[in-house]
């Protein structure tokens, strides 16, 4: 069963008026006159792009809104309540949630989006497409997944430190795993497996499908869920896991610390963490290296750009969306923010491959560059969150309370299944 209009309309007044807030938008049914608005999330857009927007777009009074808060939670209730709506939105990589209300949203392909798509990744692209082809979403970023690694740490251990031989030697997850036991041995007390959370994650955003079809109808075959489970499952049976806190986004402080002090020698991440891992370990600049991640190409995250119907001026609303995500601002982004380009011409624009310090004079984003250019298109649902969370809550059950891993595989399909039940998806 797909996510109907009326489940998704249900879902976000659910929430509630508290997600409403004060902010220079629409009037409570119509999109403010004269005026175009946009939301966006810190350190979502460019804040020095959208200020060269506003003056390059001056007819349309461009009002550029940072949303404090989920961005996604007050849009869920704006649309239900058809109030304080934005004309321009940002969405994140959950734009699957949206596909039930395509009403609410003008189709980027009748404003001239079909003539934009070459100069972007198919794949992300695609996922901003609803199945019956309406095209909601304009990519913004993405998440390509690399290997980080601490070359010097490497070469204290006697094992390959450049990027194209430490990528060769890991190509599969086993030869990560092993290649962790060498480290460990020769560097007692170190680590490059984060926690059972980033095996199960990164290896799942390596698989062609994860829990249901474009058609949100669960997956019958889960097999590629427990390939990434065992694996996890495997890691951490071996004594590989350091189970640090706040392992997803970097912000937890053992884990600041251990970048610093060398104890987590390598991780497998999005290209986003890379802020973090140098406002975190400033002191360690120069010491990394990325390569390709064991396991092949995968993305985590990025998000995209939409067009509410209420937009009093959707071609000039979607005039601006083009300018803001063109190659040379999505260059600018990147060197602002980190955002990892969606249009592959950036890859080779002079301004980002500049040697980067922090990475011992490599040029990161070639290496995220050609990961991005090989990820395969992969649906992503509107309940896709919450089922990883539910598996590595799970995963997180066995590696900090010793609960067995075949009950808490059992567990999280137990719960996953009345999940889907109670939303619909399962009779």
């Amino acid at each position: 069963m797909t996510l109907t209009r009326r489940r998704f309309l249900a879902g976000a007044a659910a929430l509630g008026a508290t997600a409403l807030g004060t902010t220079a938008c629409t009037s409570p049914t119509t999109a403010n006159p004269g005026k175009i608005t946009l939301w966006y999330s810190t350190n979502g857009v460019s804040e020095k792009v959208l200020g060269q927007a506003v003056q390059r777009f001056p007819a349309q009074h461009l009002t550029p809104s940072k949303v404090s808060g989920e961005l996604n939670r007050r849009l869920l209730a704006a649309l239900s309540g058809e109030a304080y709506l934005p004309d321009i939105t940002m969405l994140g990589d959950g734009i699957s949630t949206y596909f039930s209300a395509t009403d609410r949203f003008a189709d980027l392909n009748a404003l001239g989006a079909k003539q934009d798509e070459p100069n972007y990744l198919p794949w992300k692209w695609q996922a901003g497409r609803s199945p019956d082809g309406f095209q909601l979403g304009f990519p913004i970023d993405t998440g390509p997944a690399a290997l980080y690694y601490r070359h010097d740490l490497f070469g204290e251990a006697g094992l390959p430190t450049e990027p194209a031989a430490v990528a060769a030697a890991l190509s599969t997850w086993d030869d990560y795993f092993e290649f962790a036991l060498r480290v460990k041995d020769k560097l007692p007390g170190r680590y490059l497996i984060t926690d059972t959370k980033m095996v199960f994650t990164y290896s799942l955003a390596q698989e062609k499908q994860k829990y249901l079809d474009r058609q949100n109808r669960y997956l019958e075959d889960q097999s590629q869920v427990r390939r990434a489970w065992d694996r996890a499952v495997k890691a951490f049976r071996m004594g590989l896991t350091a189970g640090y806190a706040g392992s997803a986004t970097g912000e937890g402080v053992d884990r600041r610390a251990a970048w610093t002090n060398g104890k987590e020698v390598a991780f497998v991440n999005a290209s986003w963490i890379t802020g973090n891992l140098k406002q975190s370990a400033p002191s360690t600049s120069g010491q990394w290296h990325v390569c390709q991640a064991p396991g092949g190409p995968g993305n985590q995250g990025g998000s995209f750009l939409a067009i509410t119907r209420y937009c009093p001026d959707p071609q000039g609303a979607y005039e601006i969306v083009k300018w803001l995500m063109s190659p040379e601002n999505q260059a600018a982004a990147y060197l602002e923010l980190g955002l990892f380009p969606s249009s592959p011409a950036v890859y080779s624009d002079p301004s980002v491959l500049a040697p980067e310090e922090f990475f011992g004079g490599q040029s990161s984003i070639q290496v995220f560059g050609e990961i991005a250019e090989k990820v395969e298109p992969v649906y992503f649902s509107p309940w896709d969150i919450t089922i990883s969370d539910t598996y590595t809550d799970e995963l997180t059950n066995v590696e900090s309370a010793g609960k067995d891993p075949e009950q808490a595989w059992q567990d999280a399909r137990t719960a996953v299944d009345r999940l889907l039940r109670r939303q619909g998806v399962l009779a």
